[in-house]
């Protein structure tokens, strides 16, 4: 089954197109990854799916759980199904973790509870009433998945979770990314930049090119491929 549907989809950002006729789907319980260089238009991908604004979605349709839900106000998008953890983390500085997570569940009809969701982040557990501009890059990348966990979501979106952190971090995020996935069953999909994380945590890989999906294949796959590394990935 389908969790995400993603079918000839245009959009960018005032009259400048980003996505060119972008089609794909996820899977139950899958992680899938969007590949490609810098500029290539993998957030873009993301904020459409997550209903962030900017961009503007031109035409095309998204549809998460077999709804259609291309026009959906983004605060609407949570009780759809979705989690987002969004590029550079976004947390609310001025409130401690706890808090952090909180407002989460307390927007959400069938969110976690506070225990369940630290419960997969044994740091945040220690800090847990710390302020989060007082928390390490790690830490709040952290606070971030797990407060777009707190909703409960079917289907996780991630934003280069990975950007900016220490390799031994960098190892934490995919230890919770695949407990998340082979524990809970969590359907993750995932901006990455770290190539080799990627192949690490994913079932498939699509890849971005000037806006456009240019080609589909598993890790394995793309480990045999460094014509395929090279093109579109620059590695």
């Amino acid at each position: 089954m389908n969790i995400v549907e993603i079918e000839n989809l245009n959009a960018g950002y005032g009259t400048g197109q980003v996505l060119f006729d972008v089609s794909l789907e996820i899977e139950e319980g899958e992680v899938v990854s969007l590949l490609g260089r810098n500029g290539a238009g993998k957030s873009t991908m993301m904020r459409c799916v997550a209903g962030a604004k900017p961009p503007h979605i031109q035409s095309g349709t998204v549809r998460v759980n077999g709804e259609d839900i291309t026009d959906l106000a983004t605060h609407k998008r949570t009780s759809k199904g979705i989690g987002y953890v969004p590029e550079e983390r976004r947390v609310w500085p001025g409130l401690t973790i706890s808090e952090n997570i909180r407002m989460a569940i307390n927007n959400t009809s069938d969110p976690m509870s506070l225990d369940e969701v630290l419960s997969y982040f044994p740091r945040l557990q220690e800090l847990e009433d710390k302020a989060a501009r007082n928390l390490s890059g790690g830490e709040q990348q952290m606070l971030a998945i797990g407060r777009a966990l707190a909703s409960n979501p079917d289907v996780m979106l991630m934003d280069e979770p990975s950007e900016g952190l220490a390799p031994y971090i960098v190892r934490d995020v995919e230890q919770v990314i695949r407990q998340l996935n082979e524990e809970e069953g969590l359907t993750i999909f995932l901006v990455e930049q770290n190539v080799v994380m990627a192949m690490d945590v994913s079932d498939r890989h699509y890849f971005l090119d000037q806006g456009e999906i240019v080609d589909e294949m598993t890790p394995g796959k793309l480990q045999e491929n460094p014509e395929i590394r090279q093109r579109y990935l620059s590695v």
